[in-house]
């Protein structure tokens, strides 16, 4: 039995984020819960209701990876003779938990609302001028099409929004739209001389290597070293008082005592006297 195809799937950023913590646990179906991809576990479910042809949306997320990311897949439902059958899957429409300009999470399950024939799912950055992306599909010929996807970055989180093309599949079908979420990299990192123990804090660097282009004409590679470089979390420097430069990080951006205690360690470790913590800086994306 064909679905009557006036659905309609809306997906716009918003301001509203989870950037940190878990989401909460989730009631659904047995049979939506089942449909879970393996190795993923249900983190949203919302329907249109209980009528006979009702839609409804659930997002599966994934285990952490070593960078300690979650990815989602988004399952549409369409219900049939009172139970709810899977008739889209994709793993590339929910950004992962860490994919914004500021490593914050766009997802957030009270931004997903489904009413009749329509569902409604917002993502966003967290920044002062949000990041927004909107995709919307709808149901027709017995199938979930594209209407429209499109972005608006704000660099930063303030001033003029951009508006960036999301490339739509030549089938115009929604299982094969990727919006284009990915983790920017950039990189924190203290580049130190190895004479005068002077230092240098750079963030935001899109590569390890493009430091060097940042402190050109203040350090170079015979003179300086890195120090210390990571992505998220926290840097620290340490000196002695003969000037020697020690460092320390973790990737918890919410700790930078863990930072420099590192590197108060390795200045201790190294017959250090008088070691002193000079300055840590914390940082997650942008």
């Amino acid at each position: 039995m064909a679905r009557i195809p006036i659905a309609a799937v809306l997906f716009a950023a918003s301001a509203c984020t989870f950037a940190s913590g878990r989401l909460p646990t989730v009631s659904a179906p047995p049979e939506v819960v089942a449909s879970a991809p393996a190795g993923t576990t249900i983190v949203a479910f919302a329907t249109s209701g209980g009528q006979p042809d009702a839609d409804a949306v659930a997002v599966f997320e994934s285990a952490p990876d070593k960078d300690d990311v979650r990815y989602r897949t988004l399952v549409v439902f369409g219900k049939r003779e009172g139970a709810f059958v899977p008739e889209l899957a994709n793993e590339k429409i929910i950004g992962c938990s860490k994919c914004t300009q500021f490593h914050d999470d766009p997802f957030w399950p009270d931004n997903v609302n489904v009413s009749p024939h329509h569902i409604t799912i917002y993502q966003g950055d967290g920044g002062e001028t949000p990041s927004t992306t909107s995709v919307r599909l709808a149901f027709r010929d017995d199938a979930w099409k594209i209407e429209s996807a499109t972005r608006e970055v704000v660099r930063g989180g303030r001033g003029e929004a951009k508006a960036e093309d999301i490339a739509l599949p030549a089938s115009r079908l929604a299982k094969d739209l990727d919006a284009g979420w990915a983790v920017p990299v950039v990189y924190n990192t203290i580049v130190v001389n190895n004479t005068t123990g002077r230092f240098i804090f750079r963030h935001q660097t899109p590569t390890p290597d493009g430091v060097w282009d940042e402190v050109k004409g203040r350090c170079n590679k015979q003179e300086c070293s890195i120090l210390v470089q990571q992505q998220d979390g926290c840097i620290s420097l340490v000196q002695d008082s003969s000037a020697r430069s020690f460092g320390g990080g973790t990737p918890d951006v919410g700790n930078e005592r863990a930072a420099s205690a590192k590197a108060m360690a390795a200045c201790e470790a190294a017959g250090g006297q008088q070691c002193k913590v000079i300055r840590t800086d914390c940082a997650r994306g942008m």
